[in-house]
This record gives structure tokens, sequence and C-alpha cells, in this order.
């Protein structure tokens, strides 16, 4: 299941993102590193940085943090 959500404050630009991309921003959110999400999930690192930086784009930020904030914003992650 993908999420998608409409960021008023970004011109009602609608973001979809995949379920790897909410996952592995869930994962940021929790504290953890390319590395260590790429243990929890069985993929390497270059993998998550590549889901990681798919997600920055859609939701038009540079950096995993910005994207976090972004997506918790958007209702996309649970910041729990």
């Amino acid at each position: 299941m993908e999420a998608t959500s409409e960021d008023p404050g970004r011109g009602s630009h609608a973001v979809t993102l995949s379920p790897r991309e909410q996952e592995c921003l869930q994962w940021v959110c929790r504290g953890k590193s390319s590395s260590d999400i790429g243990i929890i999930l069985s993929l390497s690192p270059r993998t998550v940085d590549s889901y990681l930086e798919k997600a920055c784009s859609k939701l038009r930020v540079r950096t995993r943090i910005e994207a976090v904030a972004s997506a918790v914003r958007q209702g996309l992650i649970d910041p729990g």
C-alpha cells in the first residue's frame, strides 16, 4: 500500500511514497543509519540511500531529516 498526501504548504503537490520509502523514512525517524536500516530490512546501505533519495525527491526536500519532517507533517509516516 502506498501512502499519498497533499502538502498544502507546497502548492497542493500530491505525494505518493512507496512502502519501502515509507519504511526507510520510518527507521530514519527512529534514529537509524543507512547501515542499520540495511541490516533490519536485509538491504545494502546503498539501496537504503536510494530509497531515501527517491523519497526526498518526491517530498521536494534535500536531506533525510527534512524528508522525515515533511512525511510526518503530511501524515505519511508515524512519528511515534
